[in-house]
């Protein structure tokens, strides 16, 4: 049976809208106030081992209000969008408004949000109508490829298809005025093979907001099978420092650490290894990171933050040096500075190298280790430190020689940036930073002694 997984229609969203201006005019002028609206509906089919496993349909409507009352601040929410739960839900964060302590940092953002008027129209919304038996087909496809990739592929732990339709509306009384749609389509496999003794499983995925960009089924599951089949007969190795490649996403990992360091509530708060790092050289002098919020299909585009300030390009290591915080308007103030909005958002980041991006880069390697999964959150954003458990392949003269279990990379983030020595062509575009394979030079390999 087909269903139209299409959102709230524009009239509903509009009604909604003027039914929070309508309720906002009763609010006393002496305060300032936010409305956020989160829709979010969709479906998550699941099969396993050629039977459906779970079909579940979903759908969120969260309203957030905001209340601000001399430098106090109240926040209450509700998922029932009637006007006496509207009503309620801004008389409570009143409330709380009134009776917290006054902090000169509060308040909404003063310019640069967004209208109707400034809002990019960015393409981020493919609603679909999809067929619940074709995803069915697909997930079912999917995994079948992943079986028939190598007999000793004889478990699975399901494939699985996912699309989220949603809608954001932000309004507040200096004029903010935003709405956007966005549509999010997942498809992933996970497999388990045995060979012996060795029991080893693996997965892959494919992300797009467009249902027509999404990898085939079978690409998908092939490749399950790939990584899982590449992973039997892994072996323990000595304790060594050596250089080390960082698959896609594993990259994505490190850089994500990164980001989290540079956040404006890390280095307000004292909390960050990255402090007070503003022009000096975290990275070799060829690094360059940037944030492009308003890429075409890109998995972070938006056009606006969760404060309505307009996003905009921006610089964040420029030649390797730290150029820019993540700032939203509590923590630019905090610093004083301005937002660079970054309120619970990082659209699109782009690591970029001024060398040549190095393709097949493991066959330019020596010797080394290829790490494709890690365990364990032993990352410390105050001090860098960073140590966590590992799998991935022995490299000898440029090839893989065979896969390694039971390590741990051990490090220090600033360390690690420092000895980065190339960046691969093998740009992962599934998650909002878009990185290659990234090799880094002497990260201690901890093994069996």
């Amino acid at each position: 049976m087909a269903h139209n997984y299409n959102l709230m229609s524009s009239l509903e969203l509009k009604k909604i809208k003027e039914n929070l201006l309508s309720l906002s005019k009763k609010i006393n002028k002496k305060y300032d106030y936010q409305f956020s609206i989160g829709l979010a509906e969709g479906v998550t089919v699941t099969s396993r081992c050629g039977n459906v496993e779970s079909i579940e349909h979903n759908q969120d409507n969260v309203l957030g209000v905001k209340v601000l009352y001399e430098n106090r601040q109240g926040f209450a929410g509700t998922n029932n969008l009637s006007n006496e739960s509207i009503e309620k839900t801004i008389e409570k964060a009143k409330n709380i408004a009134t009776n917290t302590q006054p902090d000169n940092c509060n308040g909404l953002p003063d310019s640069n949000f967004v209208t109707s008027d400034n809002m990019p129209k960015l393409n981020m919304y493919y609603p679909s109508d999809i067929d619940i038996k074709e995803i069915i087909d697909i997930t079912h496809e999917c995994e079948k490829s992943a079986f028939e990739y190598d007999k000793r592929i004889n478990n699975s732990e399901g494939s699985s298809f996912s699309y989220t339709n949603n809608n954001t509306l932000i309004i507040n009384s200096n004029g903010a005025d935003g709405m956007k749609q966005t549509t999010s389509f997942t498809l992933s496999c996970i497999v388990v093979a045995e060979d012996g003794k060795s029991k080893e499983r693996d997965y892959e995925y494919s992300a797009a907001r467009d249902f027509k960009k999404l990898e085939s089924p079978e690409k998908v599951g092939t490749q399950a099978g790939q990584k899982t089949i590449s992973r039997l007969g892994a072996r323990t190795i000595k304790t060594r420092v050596c250089p080390v490649l960082f698959s896609p996403e594993m990259s994505v990992s490190i850089f994500s650490d990164f980001l989290s360091a540079i956040q404006g509530s890390a280095i307000y708060r004292r909390a960050s290894f990255l402090l007070d790092k503003i022009d000096q050289p975290i990275f070799p002098d060829f690094i360059n990171i940037s944030e492009e919020p308003h890429l075409p299909d890109g998995i972070g585009s938006s056009p606006f933050d969760a404060e309505g300030v307009l996003t905009k390009n921006k610089s964040i290591v420029s030649d390797g040096k730290l150029k820019s915080y993540l700032l939203d308007t509590y923590s630019a103030r905090k610093l004083g500075s301005t937002s660079t909005s970054n309120k619970s958002l990082v659209t699109n980041i782009i690591v970029d190298t001024k060398k040549e991006k190095i393709k097949n880069i493991i066959s330019n390697m020596p010797d080394g280790i290829y790490i494709t999964e890690m365990m364990g959150s032993g990352v410390n954003i105050i001090t860098g430190d960073y140590s966590r458990g590992a799998f991935g392949y022995l490299i000898k003269d440029g090839e893989i020689s065979h896969p390694v279990t039971e390590i741990t990379v051990a490090s220090n983030l600033k360390d690690m940036f420092k000895n980065i020595i190339g960046l691969g062509s093998d740009i992962d575009r599934r998650s909002n930073i878009n990185i290659g394979s990234v090799l880094i030079n002497n990260i201690t390999i901890g093994g069996a002694n």
